[in-house]
């Protein structure tokens, strides 16, 4: 392993660590010595790589958002060219379960809930919420287009759906017994199921993939 390489697995050992750190203690009780013991080296190493504890934070966040958008866009460029294939396939990444695990979400609403007072989480969080909304909206555009649904707007229900999206995480995140996520992606198949009947009106395994290839 090239010393480049070996950087950067550190600097990732690190930061999963701080995710495991964040989802088991929260915030309030996290130091520097929790993130060495989980990555089994020294307090000296952290430092080596991060100056500070928010330092580690904000890459922290960063590499949850890279990691995130990684997924996603393979997995919508692998989903074919319809826009409800591509839809189809956003559902499925967005609720896989290297993404939406009790972890990741709890650490997720931890990172949310302190963007009201430190604006480096709040940055971080408008850029990605911005650019998933973008591109959601222009699925939706294209999906409009080309099943032919002029009288709806993209905008909107592109707003309808990211915002199912954080409520449904919210709900596993709360209440794992009653909203798992199979049962998330089947609620979202049915509110695309009203508006896009011809893609999303039938509701089984697969979804608009397999139905777009009926």
């Amino acid at each position: 392993m090239s010393r480049d390489a070996l950087k950067e697995a550190r600097r990732v050992q690190l930061m999963e660590a701080t995710i495991d750190c964040i989802a088991a203690h929260g915030f309030s009780d996290l130091t520097l010595a929790d993130v060495a013991k989980g990555a089994g080296l020294s307090v000296g190493i952290v430092n080596f790589y991060f100056k500070s504890k928010d330092q580690l934070l904000i890459e922290t966040l960063r590499h949850l958002v890279d990691d995130y958008i990684q997924q996603t866009d393979e997995n919508i460029r692998n989903a074919g060219q319809s826009a409800a294939a591509q839809l189809d396939a956003a559902i499925e990444s967005d609720f896989h379960r290297a993404i939406a695990n009790r972890k990741k979400v709890t650490v997720w609403y931890a990172f949310w809930g302190e963007t009201r007072w430190r604006p480096e989480f709040l940055k971080i969080c408008q850029q990605i919420t911005d650019t998933f909304h973008a591109e959601t909206r222009d699925l939706f555009a294209r999906l409009i287009a080309e099943g032919g649904y002029g009288d709806l707007d993209p905008d909107i229900v592109a707003r309808g759906f990211d915002a199912m999206i954080d409520g449904l995480w919210l709900d596993m995140l709360i209440n794992p017994k009653s909203v798992d996520r199979d049962a998330a992606k089947r609620v979202l198949r049915t509110y695309l199921g009203g508006l896009f009947p011809k893609e999303f009106g039938r509701q089984r395994s697969g979804g608009a993939a397999q139905a777009a290839t009926a």
